[in-house]
C-alpha cells in the first residue's frame, strides 16, 4: 500500500501504522437535519477507511 511511509514505499500496513494515520480523524456531530460526518484530513485516511469497509459520510452508531 502506498502512502503510509515517507518516499511512497509500497508496504503492507501494520496495525500501528493504520491507527497512526487514522488518529487525526474528527467526527463532526450532526443534528436532526444534518447527519454526522467524519472529517478526513489526509488522502491516506480515505484509502484506509475504504480498505476497512467504512463509509466516512455515514458513521455507524451502536444500537441502543
Amino acid at each position: 500500500m502506498l502512502g503510509l511511509y515517507p518516499g511512497n514505499q509500497k508496504v503492507r500496513p501494520t496495525g500501528r501504522m493504520i491507527l497512526y494515520h487514522l488518529s487525526d480523524l474528527r467526527l463532526r456531530v450532526g443534528s436532526a437535519a444534518d447527519p454526522p460526518v467524519i472529517a478526513i484530513t489526509r488522502g491516506i485516511q480515505l484509502n484506509l477507511l475504504d480498505l476497512l469497509g467504512l463509509e466516512p459520510t455515514h458513521p455507524r452508531w451502536p444500537e441502543t
